[in-house]
């Protein structure tokens, strides 16, 4: 008996594999995204004039068993010394410079996580004498696994094994800015590598066949100055994946200086989203709500995300503009 047992979750154990990729082909969920351009979008590398470094928390369709929970941390830089007051020369403007940043995070859903680290790099340069352009690259690994002790069977002296594939991924992306507008198109998981996990059962490869999926990102956001204090910044990010249908979010967040701000953002057929945040001196935290609008609506409570920020000032002889839409 115990050996049919073994058989038996060991021959469940493919189907299990196959079913991980499809949940983790769409890349995780993010709400603050335009908050952190970088994730996306490996061409805004170092694209404000500070050391940029966030760290964030999501936890999505609360109160679902095994709904999707998200942590990453960022940053990146242009690389050279910068000037953090907007007192720059046109020859300062004019100069291309490069840059670099990291990033890492791990995504939970249930008993399979995928956990990914990448590097990245920027060429940035000028095209007029008020909007610079940037071409990024980065590159990286990611580890799709699943926690055989999460599964459950009918009989609980039932076990599975717990399996892991490891990728290498790329992306590219440019991204076109100046101080009061941003444009940007993207990819993602160019290489459409395969995951291969190891085990097996009379030859018969768990989760063959599976592989990344290519994402493209496009986004562009605008500042409109109300008056000297208060500012609109209205943005939208549309996301495609195959077969996935399109996706597309709409949002607009109100400023007040340099120290609060609001937003709203409508993800088309999936939820609505309310954001607030503040900053102080080199800090910023931002939070959002996400509303489902749904079929799943009924059966969670929302989601919830939590985004700090350190801005880390460097020194004089900057060569690009300050950040006008965090």
């Amino acid at each position: 008996m115990t050996v049919m047992k073994r058989a038996l979750s060991l021959l469940l154990l493919p189907l299990l594999l196959a079913a991980a990729p499809a949940l983790a082909q769409q890349q995780a969920q993010y709400s603050q995204y335009m908050n952190n351009n970088y994730l996306l979008n490996p061409g805004a590398t170092g694209a404000e004039d500070y050391i940029d470094v966030k760290l964030s928390y999501r936890t999505q369709w609360v109160g679902l068993e095994g709904a999707p929970k998200t942590y990453y941390a960022s940053i990146n830089s242009s690389l050279g010394k910068w000037r953090t007051t907007g007192k720059r020369t046109l020859r300062e403007w004019r100069r291309p410079f490069h840059a670099i940043g990291g990033f890492v995070y791990r995504d939970v859903t249930g008993p399979t996580s995928r956990t990914s680290a990448y590097v990245s790099y920027a060429y940035n340069l000028v095209l007029t004498p008020k909007i610079r352009a940037a071409l990024g690259v980065s590159a990286g690994m990611q580890q799709f696994a699943i926690d055989g002790q999460q599964l459950h069977f009918f009989d609980p002296t039932t076990q599975a094994a717990s399996a892991a594939s490891r990728v290498f991924d790329g992306s590219v992306g440019l991204w076109v800015y100046s101080n009061d507008f941003y444009v940007g198109v993207s990819g993602a998981q160019l290489l459409a590598n395969k995951l291969d996990f190891s085990y097996s059962l009379n030859s018969l490869d768990a989760g063959a066949g599976n592989s990344l999926k290519r994402h493209y990102f496009a986004t562009a956001g605008v500042r409109l100055p109300l008056n000297d204090d208060w500012s609109l910044v209205p943005s939208v990010l549309v996301k495609a994946v195959d077969p996935a249908p399109l996706s597309i979010d709409i949002n607009a967040k109100l400023k007040y200086q340099d120290l609060l701000w609001a937003g709203v953002s409508w993800r088309a057929f999936d939820s609505v989203v309310g954001m607030v945040g503040l900053s102080y001196q080199q800090f910023t935290l931002g939070y959002s709500y996400d509303a489902g609008i749904s079929e799943l609506t009924d059966y969670h409570h929302g989601s919830h995300e939590v985004l700090l920020g350190l801005r880390l000032k460097k020194r004089a002889q900057a060569v690009c503009p300050p950040n006008k839409f965090w």
